[in-house]
């Protein structure tokens, strides 16, 4: 039987960020880099010192897992520019994982079904819809931009909402906002997510992976509006 790898999975959509480490389906550690830290400075010493406490080289991880968002602009982008270089120094194999489909797995599974609402700008959300089946949940409406209206008016009942700096909305009596902690995405979670997708052989090329972005950033908004003009 051929040895199992090791596997990595980057967290960089949120705040808080994390990494953890494992070894064919088993976890070995998970690391938070912080909320008061910036991923650029922290992510790469936090993926140094988990590998080096349990003597993992740089050549022993065959895989890593990243998420893609939608999430912090900057954050995203360090993640995955790290995952990349990463990737290239060692030959790992690449695994996207987008972030709605980490924090719903923080929702209790006595709910049919959730939505998952990142808070974005102009009263929008990048939402997610799942259900509970068979055991799992299901992705029923991908990430997309609308407001809790539109979500409200497209969602079966009864619904539960797991989100976080939600724009002001009257919530109607059979939808149920859970927890906004719920709503941070987890980087041991992500990793399960990561292997399990890795198991199925759903690679992605290096140049194939991309920040899933809740919108441009303002300032290239603003570019984008005055080069039509």
């Amino acid at each position: 039987m051929a040895e199992a790898i090791y596997n990595l999975a980057i967290e960089t959509s949120s705040r808080r960020g994390g990494v953890t480490l494992g070894r064919g389906d088993q976890v070995i550690e998970s690391v938070d880099l912080g909320a008061q830290q910036r991923h650029a400075v922290a992510l790469m010493p936090a993926i140094e010192d988990v590998c080096a406490r349990h003597a993992v080289t740089p050549p022993a991880i065959g895989e890593i897992y990243v998420s893609v968002g939608p999430g912090s602009f900057t954050g995203l982008r360090i993640g995955i520019t790290t995952a990349k270089t990463l990737a290239h120094v060692t030959g790992a194999k690449l695994v996207a994982v987008p972030t709605l489909d980490v924090v719903v797995e923080n929702a209790p599974v006595e709910f049919g079904h959730v939505a998952v609402c990142l808070a974005a700008k102009r009263g929008q959300c990048f939402t997610g819809l799942y259900q509970r089946s068979e055991d799992r949940w299901q992705r029923v409406i991908d990430p997309t931009l609308m407001t809790p209206a539109q979500l409200v008016e497209q969602a079966p009942r009864p619904l539960a909402v797991v989100g976080d700096n939600l724009p002001p909305f009257d919530w109607p009596g059979d939808v149920e906002c859970l927890d906004p902690s719920l709503a941070e995405p987890d980087s041991a979670v992500m990793w399960r997510l990561g292997r399990s997708a890795a198991k199925a052989d759903r690679f992605v090329e290096a140049m194939a992976l991309v920040p899933l972005y809740i919108r441009l950033p303002e300032a290239e908004e603003v570019w984008q509006a005055r080069q039509s003009q």
